[in-house]
């Protein structure tokens, strides 16, 4: 989730970029099929307030915009989630995915896996979203794959290895997309503020082994707080 509206770009095209997207994240209405209040899905409008209220740090709804146009393209069999939190990127993507996909996302925090779950079965997604309680690494190390889409949105210092365990689980199709690269746009600063700078370090360091494997076709956008998107070539 992103900090502020202008944490990456200036303000000006931040405030552009926020009424235009409006109209895309609408979208995620239709796809869900439910009556729009707003023109916004009442799920994950819902979903959207309880974050805010709470400071969970969901996906942006921009990103979930990317997310559903990855899944629709890429129609994945197989989708793996790093940080489930409650719930919203899961059902983004299963949604966008078909019924043909299933999702597998993992989250360390007992309360936020309950809390995911009960927003998954309101969603009627029980039986294509398996939400895993545990720590990333070692939950990803038991999946075989192939998996067809993994979304990274979970500890930030460990991007990189997320990455390296996820690739050769990955599909010849496999779309891989990151949350958070840019971290307030601290990634670009020689100098990053203290709090940040274990952070900014880490994803630097993954942006760079994202955009230069040579197996990869990768971009990192600056949506959001930053979106790395790779496919295999």
């Amino acid at each position: 989730m992103k900090h502020a509206a202008d944490a990456i770009v200036r303000p000006e095209q931040a405030a552009y970029l926020e009424v235009l997207n409006r109209s895309s994240i609408r979208a995620l209405a239709a796809i869900a099929g439910a009556g729009a209040i707003d023109g916004r899905d009442p799920l994950l409008a819902k979903m959207e307030a309880r974050a805010a209220a709470s400071g969970y740090p969901i996906s942006d709804p921009e990103v979930a915009c990317l997310l559903s146009i990855v899944a629709r393209i890429a129609r994945p069999r197989l989708v793996v989630e790093l940080g489930t939190n409650i719930g919203y990127g899961a059902i983004v993507m299963a949604r966008a995915a078909g019924t043909g996909a299933r999702v597998v996302t993992i989250e360390s925090s007992a309360d936020l896996v309950g809390e995911a779950r009960g927003y998954i079965a309101e969603a009627g997604l029980s039986e294509r979203i398996d939400v895993v309680h545990g720590q990333a690494i070692p939950e990803l190390q038991k999946i075989d794959g192939p998996i067809d889409m993994v979304y990274i949105d979970c500890v930030k210092e460990e991007y990189e290895r997320y990455l390296q365990l996820a690739l050769p689980k990955l599909s010849g199709r496999g779309v891989v997309v990151a949350d958070n690269v840019l971290w307030r746009g601290t990634v670009a600063l020689a100098s990053p503020p203290a709090e940040d700078r274990t952070r900014a370090a880490a994803l630097g360091a993954f942006n760079r082994v994202l955009v230069s494997r040579p197996d990869l076709c990768a971009v990192v956008l600056p949506l959001g707080d930053g979106v790395g998107l790779a496919v295999r070539i």
